[in-house]
């Protein structure tokens, strides 16, 4: 019994001896003796190795907490190791081990099925006629969302995503006709605007009115005549103060809407179609709009009117350089306008003799296929399962 003891004593003994052995490894190129079965983490604190962790980030790569990444990071053999080798790997002797700084470590994560939001797809050349060529529609998708920070990223698009589509053009007609658009602003003036349609009337021509929303408010009986005169009423904004650019978005669709209404209001029909006040309409303005107009309007012969030139001058800012599918701005409202009607019926022959037709704007968009019909219709608006975007695509 004694010796079976002593035999079992001798065998643990070894066992033991056998287990807690050393094994010699190679640790930054200095050998270094530890128990074998020894971990990572032995190692480096077996070596008095000072490492500098990772950092915790988000799923969008953003640092959540400094130093609460993986602790070092190594490579055995010259193979660097994940996050499970360096966990798994276990030393049994004469391993080359290289030990760095940690990784970053990414917060842990979750799928969620998402509406994907549309974004707006800005224009890059100006041209006279700025539209929504497509209406943006949400789709749907799974992303990847933070644990810790709860961004999301888009892992896969499960229904397809429309964006808004703005463009910007010079219209042309596609026919072939040789067609340019007469457009006044900032009316209707109870002095000008039925001298201007008596002489429209006398030629048999028609064109575009873009009104202020208080003066279409005070002259009702103005506006019904411009309807009935054949020619188009769109809008000129409601105060045309500070250009529309410089405004907050709510003040911006203040400006927008209002004026629709009072137009509408005045019998003028619903119209989406805006001239904006100096021209000043770009990409954010629109993206602030928030749906509330379908096209802006502004020119490509500029009559100068307003800086009172004298009735040859108008005559000639409005016909040299004319060619087809060309806007022509003058005004009957904002100030005497006495030149413009000794200018308007040499304008209108002038270009009648060079075979000139003249148009509206809803007629004029309606003779370019670029621009969508119901965009050439005057009054479009966002249909009903479409969603207007809160951000631009980003430049590449």
């Amino acid at each position: 019994m004694v010796a079976v003891l002593v035999l079992a004593a001798f065998f643990a003994g070894g066992v033991y001896l056998w287990l807690n052995r050393t094994v010699n490894v190679s640790v930054n190129g200095s050998h270094l003796e530890v128990k074998i079965d020894s971990t990572l983490a032995d190692i480096v604190e077996a070596a008095d190795l000072e490492t500098t962790p990772g950092d915790l980030v988000s799923i969008t790569g953003d640092v959540l907490e400094e130093g609460k990444g993986a602790p070092f990071s190594a490579a055995v053999g010259g193979e660097e190791l994940d996050a499970d080798g360096i966990d798994s790997f276990r030393a049994k002797g004469n391993e080359n081990i290289t030990i760095g700084d940690g990784a970053d470590l990414t917060e842990s994560s979750h799928e969620e099925e998402r509406e994907i939001k549309p974004k707006m797809e800005p224009y890059e050349r100006v041209g006279a006629i700025t539209f929504v060529a497509q209406w943006g529609k949400a789709g749907k998708g799974v992303y990847t969302v933070g644990d810790v920070s709860g961004d999301s990223v888009l892992k896969e698009e499960t229904e397809p995503v429309q964006n808004l589509v703005i463009e910007s053009v010079n219209p042309q007609p596609e026919d072939g006709s040789k067609v340019i658009a007469l457009t006044f602003d900032d009316g209707p003036n109870a002095n000008y605007t039925q001298k201007y349609l008596d002489i429209l009337d006398k030629y048999g021509i028609k064109a575009t009115f873009f009104c202020l929303g208080p003066a279409a408010e005070a002259n009702p009986d103005l506006i019904k005549a411009i309807k009935d005169q054949g020619s188009q009423v769109a809008s000129h904004t409601k105060t045309h103060g500070d250009p529309l650019s410089t405004l907050e978005p709510e003040t911006l669709r203040s400006e927008i809407t209002d004026a629709f209404a009072s137009i509408e209001g005045a019998g003028g029909g619903a119209t989406t179609v805006i001239r904006p006040p100096y021209g000043d309409f770009n990409n954010q303005t629109w993206l602030d709009s928030n749906g509330t107009l379908s096209a802006s309007v502004i020119w490509n012969l500029d009559s100068e009117d307003w800086t009172l030139p004298g009735a040859d001058a108008i005559v000639s800012n409005c016909t040299n350089g004319a060619y087809s599918g060309a806007i022509i701005l003058m005004h009957d409202g904002g100030g005497n306008r006495d030149q413009d009607l000794e200018a308007l019926p040499k304008i209108i022959e002038n270009l009648q003799d060079k075979g000139y037709e003249f148009v509206t704007i809803n007629e004029l968009m309606a003779m370019d296929s670029r621009i969508p019909e119901d965009v050439a219709s005057g009054n479009a608006t966002m249909p009903e399962d479409c969603v207007w975007p809160t951000e631009m695509v980003e430049a590449e």
